[in-house]
């Protein structure tokens, strides 16, 4: 008896596969995180093997779930050419799209809609990581587009937004005199950890490192709760935090938030995709940079943005 897979299920698997995430999954195919568990736990009821390896914040796929996303995706790929055919439609192809995990939600919100109304004959999926590592996918040829932080070496990124970094701490908090400076420091391969080891580098100040976190919001859960202090992008600054005095700590760098696109694609199609992600980027107001006050004088604004 012939066993069928259902095609739902399939762009479900897909879907959580490229984001590695539960709850970003169900946001991009419109589904609840339950309904998202249930449609993945059937499937493996279906293949009777695990398909996932599921911790807290993340879905890693099992060397079986891999087989699986090979498979699923030539044959979503099949289904979308069969309805293009069959309506007389030129089909195009796939466009695998990076994001910075902590962008999701404005990609999602914002661009992700008016890329796929704009170009209904590609089929558009997302993978949410760090920067650095969705460049190593699209050195492979596996991400077509990204939004990325700019870095100086590579030259053909398109600037989005621009904003500053600056050292926060819990609202109210002591600076320790007698023992080493606590800091939350991002703990995989990004700008920010970057930029944070090179600023404890260049300062003068004794500290210790006490918590690490690939997650953004955990690092600034780390600083909210006065546990440690660190790094942060204007627009991850809120009005429970206080910035650090720069006679303390401070950094000369910014962060900068661009576009970068596949040498394979058409150039008028990077063009037209980069206006559709700068349009949405405005739209979200995402470019957020907060009045800046030195400790202990006043909370910080997060409603000025950068023009």
């Amino acid at each position: 008896m012939n066993k069928y897979v259902s095609l739902e299920y399939l762009n479900t698997f897909v879907t959580a596969a490229e984001t590695g995430k539960l709850n970003i999954t169900s946001e991009l195919i419109f589904r609840t995180p339950s309904a998202v568990s249930t449609q993945i736990k059937k499937l493996e009821e279906q293949f009777d093997t695990e398909l996932f390896i599921r911790s807290k914040n993340s879905l890693l796929l099992t060397k079986d779930g891999e087989t699986l996303f090979k498979y699923a995706k030539d044959i979503l790929e099949l289904n979308g050419a069969v309805f293009s055919s069959l309506r007389n439609e030129d089909w195009t192809g796939n466009i695998v799209f990076g994001v910075p995990t902590d962008y999701a939600k404005m990609f999602l919100k914002h661009i992700y809609p008016e890329l796929k109304n704009s170009f209904p004959s590609y089929h558009f999926s997302t993978i949410c990581s760090r920067s650095r590592a969705i460049r190593h996918s699209m050195e492979k040829g596996t991400v077509s587009a990204a939004i990325v932080a700019m870095e100086p070496q590579f030259r053909d990124d398109r600037i989005l937004w621009e904003e500053p970094l600056y050292w926060v701490s819990a609202k109210e908090y002591t600076i320790p005199q007698k023992t080493a400076l606590p800091v939350a420091l991002f703990a995989d391969d990004c700008i920010v950890n970057t930029y944070t080891l090179y600023s404890l580098k260049h300062s003068s100040i004794d500290y210790e490192i006490v918590f690490t976190s690939t997650m953004s919001e955990n690092i600034e859960e780390a600083v909210r709760s006065g546990l440690a202090v660190s790094l942060l992008p204007a627009s991850s600054i809120t009005a429970d935090m206080d910035i650090l005095p720069d006679s303390l700590l401070s950094s000369p760098l910014t962060l900068k938030v661009g576009f970068t696109c596949s040498d394979t694609l058409d150039e008028s199609f990077c063009d037209a995709m980069f206006s559709i992600v700068k349009r949405g980027v405005a739209e979200s107001g995402y470019q957020m940079s907060p009045t800046v006050n030195p400790l202990g004088n006043g909370s910080v604004s997060s409603n000025t943005y950068l023009q």
